[in-house]
């Protein structure tokens, strides 16, 4: 093996949010290029399937409990695992989507409270605490919306917004330690947040079908296509302060 295919082997890597969708992609192809990952999810029960799915401990990868809502609990979390190389947060509850008039305001506040305060929790962390060794890196998520927001999607436009302009200023603020970070943002995913919106499979599909003819590429993301940005940006020593779009042309 070269030196660019050994490059992430043995690096330590904390994919919060792995345990399922977007997160469990960029978990799983981690892991393929080497590393000892470590999913962090509020869930046992899907932390322990996500190991498993993974081919279990063995397989350099482990599962932990933790909540970004509890800051302090979820900050001593990433503490005892330091020192790490680097930090992937995938971190979300549910996707926003739906009609303003009538939106849950109180139920989207609670969501910020993942994706968003989830971020500046993991980002206030990393500038308080050693946790992540100068030259490595925190990788965060936002989507498409942010660029090209539209009806349905004021709020969540709005959500990934904030993680965006997050971005540049969390760079700056961790510069003095040689953290880099940047920013994913995907388009449409095929995930299983879709299901918590209560869309049937069907459902799904019709938008999955509509989804691909009007992408250049001419089909819609699994995660394990999405993934592909977030192994790019732990490797890319010189990305820091980026917005990686990875949309199948969807901006175009």
């Amino acid at each position: 093996m070269g030196k660019f295919a050994e490059k992430l082997v043995g690096k330590n890597i904390v994919v919060i949010g792995g345990s399922s969708g977007i997160g469990f992609g960029a978990a799983e192809i981690l892991r393929d290029a080497g590393a000892l990952v470590t999913i962090i999810s509020s869930s046992q029960a899907k932390v322990d399937g996500a190991v498993e799915r993974l081919g279990g401990p063995g397989a350099s990868v482990q599962g932990l409990v933790g909540d970004v809502r509890d800051e302090a609990a979820f900050t001593a979390l990433l503490v005892s695992l330091a020192p790490v190389d680097h930090i992937v947060f995938s971190g979300v509850d549910k996707i926003i989507r739906g009609s303003l008039a009538d939106a849950d305001l109180n139920d989207a506040k609670h969501l910020f409270g993942v994706k968003f305060w989830g971020s500046v929790v993991v980002g206030k962390a990393l500038a308080k605490y050693d946790i992540v060794k100068p030259g490595g890196s925190l990788t965060l998520t936002s989507g498409t919306a942010a660029l090209r927001p539209k009806k349905g999607a004021t709020i969540g436009g709005a959500l990934n917004g904030g993680v965006i302009t997050m971005t540049a200023a969390l760079a700056d603020e961790l510069a003095a330690k040689k953290i880099r970070v940047n920013t994913v943002a995907p388009g449409l995913v095929q995930t299983e947040l879709w299901d918590k919106l209560g869309h049937s499979k069907e459902k799904q599909q019709e938008l999955y079908e509509s989804g691909a003819k009007s992408l250049p590429v001419g089909f819609v993301a699994t995660p394990e296509h999405v993934a592909e940005a977030y192994l790019y940006a732990v490797r890319a020593d010189y990305a820091n302060g980026t917005i990686i779009v990875i949309d199948g042309g969807g901006v175009l």
